[in-house]
Formats: structure tokens, C-alpha cells, sequence
């Protein structure tokens, strides 16, 4: 296995802690990270109870063959992914700490480049794409497409690959299944609030960069992350994102008007559907809003279509709606019934 001469060494140089509910798809996970550049300078983290046994076997197993693999058996009733989080990094040995979901796949450089930017001490945490895979049905694909689209606004770069050189971004930029810390900045910080959930990952970032730390994007440090498999679960995919927004709002993070953009949009349609009753210049108005907005999915839509030559990502000219309404209905939902269970199925 070819490994960077400049991380040769006995101790491990990166932890990378996978925060699991024991799906299947972690054994997929695994034998991307066992097969990538760097493998054996990493150590690994699963942590959460397996309750499948074939999941189980397989990790015991690579645990078994692989010393720098662990498994810890640990399950919480509430804020789950936060304290697996917490109990990850703080038996990580290694300085540097990544978090990856329990359903992607890395790519075989990832190890190496997500921890570039670290060689910079004002870098205290850094993030990369998570890409949508070849290998998925086309409303899989759909749904990566929108989120890597226009239409997603300034996040879009969270799901897209690309050759730009690793930059400073603000702290919502963080993409949760594809981070990595320093394991200072995670003590200085506290870990992740597992008060805070879903989202805890945001607020960790928010809270690393107001002390000062840094926070890299590096498109070269990619995964691939498995996009929801039905319009059911993108809707609510997007749903548990736009609660999470006004959960971070509330929490002091600094204020981004354009992610209230889709709230908007779900308020302005039934106000002035009620006023086109009563005016037909409400009702002229009404029209005009909806005509744009689907323009402004169809050019997302072609762009799209015109960068992967594939004509059927233009069908997330109907995705592109879920998206936004679905976004915003939880925002106005989370505003009005907070803290709404998201720990369902997303």
C-alpha cells in the first residue's frame, strides 16, 4: 500500500471517529478506509452499538486484523451522535481528529489531503465535499444533484469536487460527514454540545472559529456521501436541515439572511393566494412570483444539465421545489414548535 513519506510513523497521525447506528453501510466504510493511502498511520474509531450481527462479525473482524481499528459498544438516549462524537475524540490518540459519516465512502487520497491544511498551527479545523457516488438510482442522484446545483445557494460547494485550493470559509461551510478538528481545539471547546442535535457539528465550528481558529475547505480532501434514496426521505433530509438552521440562529450563531430566503417563499405563496381573492393585482403578483421562481429552477435546472452532459439531471427541476419548500416549511415549524423530534429517519 503506497503511503506519503512524510507521515510515516508509529503513532497515529490522524483519528477518525465514525459515530455509527450499525447500518450496514459501515462496512463499506471501512474497507474504503482500509484501502486508502495512509491507512496505516490513522487510527479508527467505531463508535455505537452493532446490533446486526453481520455488521458486527465483519467489524470484530477488521478489528481483529487491523490493530489501529477499534469498536466502541456505546449507545445514548438522547443526543446520540453528539456524545458518540465526545467519545470518539476523547480516546482518540492522534493530534488531528476526523469525523466521517457511517454510510460514505472516501476516496483513496483523503487521508493524506484532509490534513494538509493543518501544517498551518492557525488551522484549527477542515472540511471537504461530500460527493454524490455514481453507483446510486436517479432519485438518489437527484437529490445530490440539487444539493451540488445553484439552487442551493452558497452551500452548493459543499457537494461539488473541484481543483480550487484550499481556502478559508465561514463556519456554516462545514460539511458534518466530511470534518476534521484539532483535538486542542475540540477540548478548548468542550466537543459537541449534545444539547445541540442535529447540527451539534455547526455549533462546534461557529464556536472554533470565534476563538479565532481557522476553518479550511480543501475540495481536494473528498468523499462520496449516499444521497437519501426517495423524494420521502430527501424531503426530509432538507426538513431536519432548515429546523437545524433556526436552532443555530436561536443559538447565537451570526445571523445569514439568505438562508431565510425558502421561509419566505412557503410565507409569500398562501399570503398572496389569500390576497389574489380580494385583488387581482395580488393576483398578478402571485403569478409574476411563482413564473420567476420556476424560471430561476429551470435555469438552475439546464446549468446543471449543461455541467454533467446528462439530461436527466434536468429533472431536478421537480426536486428543486421540495428542496426549498421543505427547507423553509421546517423553519417556520421549528420558530413557532421548537425543538421538534428529528431523530427519526432522515
Amino acid at each position: 500500500m503506497k503511503t506519503d513519506e512524510r507521515y510515516k510513523d508509529t503513532a497515529p497521525q490522524l483519528s477518525v471517529v465514525i459515530p455509527t447506528l450499525g447500518r450496514a453501510s459501515l462496512v463499506r466504510t471501512l474497507q474504503s478506509l482500509k484501502s486508502a493511502n495512509g491507512f496505516e498511520w490513522l487510527e479508527v474509531l467505531v463508535a455505537g452499538h452493532l446490533s446486526e450481527a453481520a455488521v458486527r462479525d465483519q467489524v470484530i473482524r477488521m478489528a481483529a486484523q487491523c490493530s489501529n481499528v477499534r469498536h466502541l459498544d456505546i449507545v445514548f438516549a438522547s443526543g446520540d451522535s453528539s456524545k458518540k462524537k465526545n467519545a470518539g475524540w476523547q480516546q482518540a490518540r492522534a493530534p488531528l481528529v476526523a469525523f466521517i459519516d457511517d454510510d460514505v465512502v472516501i476516496t483513496p487520497d483523503w487521508p493524506l489531503r484532509i490534513v494538509e491544511p493543518f501544517e498551518h498551527p492557525e488551522v484549527g479545523l477542515v472540511s471537504g465535499p461530500g460527493l454524490a457516488p455514481e453507483d446510486v438510482p436517479l432519485m438518489a442522484r437527484l437529490a445530490g444533484s440539487a444539493l451540488a446545483s445553484k439552487a442551493a445557494g452558497y452551500v452548493a460547494h459543499r457537494y461539488q469536487a473541484g481543483a480550487a485550493r484550499p481556502h478559508t470559509v465561514k463556519w456554516s461551510s462545514l460539511i458534518g460527514c466530511n470534518m476534521a478538528f484539532r483535538r486542542t481545539v475540540l477540548a478548548e471547546i468542550g466537543g459537541f454540545d449534545p444539547k445541540f442535535w442535529p447540527g451539534e457539528e455547526m455549533l462546534a465550528a461557529f464556536r472554533a472559529t470565534r476563538r479565532g481558529h481557522k476553518l479550511i475547505f480543501h475540495s481536494g480532501a473528498a468523499l462520496y456521501h449516499y444521497p437519501r434514496q426517495t423524494l420521502a426521505g430527501f424531503g426530509r433530509q432538507m426538513f431536519g436541515y432548515g429546523a437545524t438552521r433556526i436552532r443555530l440562529i436561536r443559538a447565537g450563531v451570526d445571523f445569514e439572511p439568505t438562508t431565510l430566503v425558502p421561509a419566505l417563499l412557503v410565507l409569500s405563496l398562501p399570503v398572496l393566494a389569500l390576497g389574489a381573492c380580494f385583488s387581482q393585482w395580488v393576483g398578478l403578483l402571485l403569478t409574476l412570483e411563482i413564473l420567476l421562481y420556476l424560471g430561476v429552477c429551470l435555469v438552475c435546472a439546464v446549468l446543471k444539465m449543461l455541467e454533467t452532459r446528462r439530461w436527466k439531471d434536468g429533472l431536478i427541476l421537480i426536486v428543486i421545489p421540495l428542496m426549498h419548500v421543505s427547507y423553509g416549511f421546517a423553519e417556520w415549524i421549528e420558530w413557532f414548535r421548537p425543538n421538534k423530534d428529528l431523530s427519526g429517519p432522515q
